[in-house]
């Protein structure tokens, strides 16, 4: 067992500890930090029944001075990361501070693609300080590589494809003026590219450019379009013995009809015009005066993840289908939460007890790819993650076109 500290409090910290909270074989006690005291104490009450003892404290983690003062009442032994990913280098290095484990889910997370190459420059620190970090244990990528390397061990000799796929996993981000609805209309990827894997090598194409639709079990027939996701890249250090990668979503475009109609009349210019002694661009004027209801919110329905792996096994070839599926509602009813955060919640818990047992014990920074695969995977399955390996016949990949509005 481990004393832990958290670090942030927000939806996925909420899922963890119902979690954790339920079995003191792993924590032994947790402290819960972050700039908002109060609404750490929320949770300290929710989860007061629980057996794990649950603190609460205030702390900026910008300030340097007061934070080592908190460790050192504290003294935790795993410090667990739930602050804003550009957070995750100052709290590895109180980390080693402390000499405590370390472990996040901000892998993917932040827009800065240097992000895990920073984190790896501290691996020689850790490694000497003899402690354990790991990053990225969320369901993406924690557990879809995890699902491929299972699939890989006791399905296939060998792997030739990997196509990663989403089912209506993540709501849109919230829009609430002019500005970000155009933005989120015009659908920023298409001015930018999509990594995919070919024969070893990374490779730049149009987003939407290819297709696939398949039978989701207890989902149904979904059309998924190529998009871009940084655990595509994350492949060629990760899992190198796969030469082509490939990431497929659910995607629906908006229509561009009130945008059409606004550029026409010069409402979205961003060059200020006078009226009556007062200058002010039109886009200006519109955000002030036609706020926009946002459509983001609780995604509802059914939510699907997982990857189709194509290989060799026993000379012949073989698909096989590695997904995990959860009605929306029914996973709030039953975990107060979406589909989306009880998976990262699951994973993270996942990987706080390995920590905590000694389960994954190396020093230096790793991801959880480089640990036995199943040990996180019955884990979660244990705490309510249900997933399935199943034979599926080879992909059919096909041309793009526009997505369904």
């Amino acid at each position: 067992m481990k004393k832990v500290l958290i670090f942030g409090c927000n939806e996925v910290t909420d899922a963890l500890l119902s979690v954790l909270c339920s079995d003191i074989r792993y924590v032994s006690e947790i402290c819960l930090v972050s700039e908002d005291k109060a609404c750490c104490d929320v949770l300290k009450k929710k989860y007061s029944s629980l057996p794990v003892r649950i603190t609460t404290a205030r702390a900026d983690i910008n300030n340097e001075t007061s934070t080592k003062m908190m460790l050192s009442i504290i003294q935790p032994e795993l410090i667990v990361n739930l602050e804003k990913p550009e957070l995750c280098m100052k709290l590895m290095k109180i980390a080693l501070f402390q000499g405590a484990s370390y472990i996040d889910t901000t892998l993917y997370q932040w827009e800065d693609k240097e992000l895990l190459s920073k984190q790896f420059e501290l691996f020689g620190e850790f490694r000497n300080k003899g402690l354990t970090a790991v990053t990225g244990c969320s369901f993406n990528p924690g557990v879809i590589t995890s699902l491929v390397r299972s699939v890989a061990r006791s399905r296939l000799d060998s792997m030739d494809e990997v196509n990663i796929f989403e089912v209506n996993l993540k709501a849109p981000a919230p829009v609430t003026n002019i500005k970000e609805f155009i933005n989120s209309v015009e659908y920023k990827a298409k001015e930018e590219k999509v990594v995919l894997i070919k024969n070893g090598t990374s490779e730049e194409v149009a987003p939407l450019s290819l297709k696939i639709r398949r039978e989701i079990p207890d989902v149904g027939a979904r059309t998924m379009y190529l998009l871009n996701n940084l655990i595509v890249e994350d492949f060629l250090k990760e899992i190198p013995e796969v030469p082509n990668v490939r990431y497929f979503s659910t995607y629906k475009r908006k229509s561009t009809a009130l945008i059409d109609t606004l550029k026409d009349v010069g409402m979205l210019s961003d060059t200020p015009i006078e009226i009556e002694g007062v200058k002010i661009a039109p886009i200006d004027f519109l955000s002030k005066v036609m706020p926009v209801a946002s459509d983001a919110g609780e995604v509802t329905g059914k939510s699907a993840a997982g990857v189709f792996v194509s290989g060799i096994k026993d000379g012949q070839e073989r698909c096989v289908m590695a997904h995990a599926a959860m009605d929306n509602e029914e996973c709030r009813r039953d975990n107060g939460v979406g589909v989306n955060v009880f998976y990262d919640a699951l994973a993270l818990a996942a990987g706080i007890k390995l920590i905590s047992t000694g389960k994954w014990e190396k020093a230096g920074v790793f991801t959880p790819c480089a640990f036995e695969p199943d040990l996180l995977l019955d884990l979660m399955r244990k705490d309510g993650f249900k997933y399935s390996l199943t034979d599926a016949e080879p992909l059919n990949i096909d041309m793009g076109d526009e997505a369904d509005e």
